[in-house]
């Protein structure tokens, strides 16, 4: 007698909604996409900005490529953030080289997922507010300013992990309040 698998019981855990981002495609299209503004290609289910050489001189040559607006320039033209990464406490001589620690980590962070991206830098009320299309982004962003300048990084999920609100303050700024 052959004894059926044991059937575990799954019902006590929390229902996540699974849903991925909405400004992906649900189905894949077919061919090669390329978006005009950055220039990534879609190939495989994956967007990336150095497609594989055997369909490298297809991208740049071929009819067969469609043109189609990424997922992020969707974001950025739209103006939907997934992350929002907060500066407290930043002194006016040390602003230029936070932003281009930001651009070297977005840049970092680029080559593995295109979509990554910085979308919007603005000051606010004495504070920086840096927009992000990806909620990992702005988590990265908050570490390595950790990890760089020290300080406090607090991390603020929204419902089901599809906005995050990250706070980076510098140890000088909380000490003055």
């Amino acid at each position: 007698m052959v004894r059926g698998r044991k059937r575990y019981n799954t019902a006590y855990k929390k229902r996540v909604d699974v849903e991925t981002d909405t400004y992906l495609p649900r189905w894949s299209p077919k061919g090669l996409l390329r978006c005009p503004e950055c220039g990534s290609v879609y190939y495989r289910r994956r967007w990336t900005l150095t497609p594989p050489p055997e369909i490298r001189d297809r991208a740049e040559f071929s009819e067969r490529v469609s043109s189609g607006l990424c997922p992020a320039c969707r974001k950025i033209r739209e103006r939907y953030p997934s992350g929002e990464l907060r500066l407290i406490g930043v002194g006016s001589g040390e602003r230029r080289e936070l932003f281009q620690l930001l651009k070297n980590e977005e840049e970092r962070a680029r080559e593995k997922n295109p979509l990554e991206r910085i979308m919007h830098i603005e000051a606010d009320n004495g504070d920086w507010r840096v927009e992000t299309t990806t909620e990992k982004l702005a988590q990265r962003l908050g570490r390595q300013l950790e990890k760089a300048r020290g300080g406090k990084v607090a991390y603020k999920w929204s419902h089901n992990n599809k906005f995050v609100r990250v706070l980076w303050c510098r140890e000088s700024a909380k000490k003055e309040k």
